[in-house]
């Protein structure tokens, strides 16, 4: 009889494989035609967004290169303050005004002035305003120019994607940043008519995967596609993945923006049909075969294990930020009093000590020597690059001394200098306001030279 049970299950089984087979050939054609057309519609948003991005790009780069500006902020200190802000706020006003964008800027590097075309806005204090934060993170970034989303603090805080440019003197000598921005309202309504159109999700988001981009104002530099990145899309054409029994997300990555366009949509044609007709001959298999399964007393476990490379730096080992997000979810706010304080350290002049030797060795060295002083008061995650964050069991003013004999011991043994800054964990507010608090201090210490601690 068992015997006869498990050959019954097998011609069971059998029969719903042949006809999952069937329906899948039948309908392999028609798939074809749908992932055609999802590629298509997927190129036309590609195109249109690109041409949305291109004009501001361009009137960035044009504002960069100008010689009106480039001369007075090379010779701000010759102009009186209201001289220098009438020149650049007229300038800026007739930019503002022939492209209609929301907000056109310079700022200078010589005097930390923020214009606009009413004048003067306000000065770049990184240490107090983490609105500020972005100067100084672009500056070292050495990039010609980026895309940041952020508040406008003088447009009601709104939404906004800011062009920032680099301004050079002729010789190179870094003088500020100019730009436009462009209000998230405006590009939320142009993703909102494709959204509707083609019954898609569409996204832009940065290389770690937060949405820069989306229709919905709580997702803005909130919510994580991280699945997307894994993806490893190019620049000259979209991959295709499935999501689930009948979705997919199409990627791509533009290089002018350094970000990365999400398409996710559903498939209700034929792809659908086929997909039904394959969940319901599984079904019917799992079914039939826990029944016999059940009858012989037989049973069987699946473990599946999923490695989480992308949780662990692989030079040094450490936990990753992708490990803190999956840790404390995508809200991103400390579920336990376990930590005290927040610490950003890195290497000062990483490029250049990269350059002479081997910056890998040393960045593991490093790690190890911090692991002496901290691992048994805390978790070191290495958050990119040469940048690397602290949680500690302990107060700001006990980790500022512990840093300060890591920074001599790191001098004394491997020759390089760190800068650290170090901030007290506010459970009120989420991971990234701390960890700005504990960056603002990390630039605070760069400012003075770097080599040192900075908590106050």
């Amino acid at each position: 009889m068992k015997k006869l049970a498990f050959l019954s299950a097998g011609i069971i089984i059998l029969s719903f494989a042949l006809s999952a087979f069937m329906v899948y050939y039948m309908s392999s054609e028609a798939v074809s035609k749908d992932k055609q057309q999802e590629y298509l519609i997927s190129e036309h948003i590609f195109d249109a967004i690109h041409e949305e991005f291109y004009r501001p790009i361009v009137i960035s780069r044009s504002m960069s290169i100008n010689s009106f500006l480039q001369d007075i902020l090379m010779n701000e200190d010759k102009y009186s303050e209201a001289e220098a802000t009438e020149k650049i706020a007229e300038y800026l006003h007739s930019i503002k005004q022939e492209m209609h964008y929301s907000t056109a800027f310079v700022a200078s590097d010589a005097t930390r002035r923020y214009y606009t075309e009413n004048g003067i806005e306000k000065y770049l204090d990184p240490q107090t305003s983490p609105y500020d934060i972005w100067y100084p993170l672009f500056q070292e970034s050495r990039k010609t120019y980026d895309l940041d989303t952020d508040r406008d603090q003088i447009n009601d805080y709104r939404w906004t994607v800011f062009i920032n440019y680099r301004i050079l003197s002729p010789d190179g000598k870094f003088l500020g940043a100019c730009g436009v921005g462009l209000v998230m309202t405006n590009l939320q309504f142009l993703f909102e008519e494709f959204e509707s159109q083609y019954k898609v999700k569409i996204n832009l988001i940065d290389q770690e995967g937060l949405v820069q981009i989306d229709t919905h104002a709580q997702n803005i530099e909130n919510a994580y596609i991280s699945e997307a990145i894994l993806d490893n899309a190019g620049s000259e054409q979209f991959t295709y993945a499935t999501r689930g029994l009948n979705g997919y997300r199409m990627t791509r990555y533009m290089r002018d923006l350094e970000w990365y366009l999400v398409v996710q949509g559903t498939n209700f044609g034929s792809e659908n049909v086929m997909f039904c007709y394959i969940f319901v001959a599984i079904t019917g298999i799992l079914v039939l075969t826990a029944y016999f399964i059940i009858v012989s007393r037989f049973t069987k476990q699946y473990q599946n294990s999923v490695p989480e490379d992308h949780l662990e730096d692989s030079l040094t080992g450490l936990p990753t930020r992708d490990y803190l997000r999956e840790a404390y979810g995508e809200e991103g706010v400390f579920n336990t009093t376990r930590y005290k304080s927040i610490a950003v350290f890195d290497v000062d002049n990483f490029k250049r000590t990269n350059e002479n030797r081997n910056g890998g060795i040393l960045l593991r060295e490093i790690v190890n020597l911090a692991d002496e002083y901290f691992a048994w008061k805390g978790m070191l995650l290495r958050w990119g690059d040469d940048d690397f964050v602290a949680l500690l069991e302990m107060s700001a003013e006990d980790a500022e001394a512990k840093f300060k004999e890591f920074c001599e011991d790191a001098k004394r043994c491997f020759d390089v200098t760190i800068s650290v800054g170090i901030a007290e964990i506010n459970l009120s507010d989420t991971i990234k306001v701390n960890y700005y608090r504990a960056v603002q201090k990390c630039f605070a210490m760069k400012e003075k030279g770097g080599d040192g601690v900075c908590r106050i």
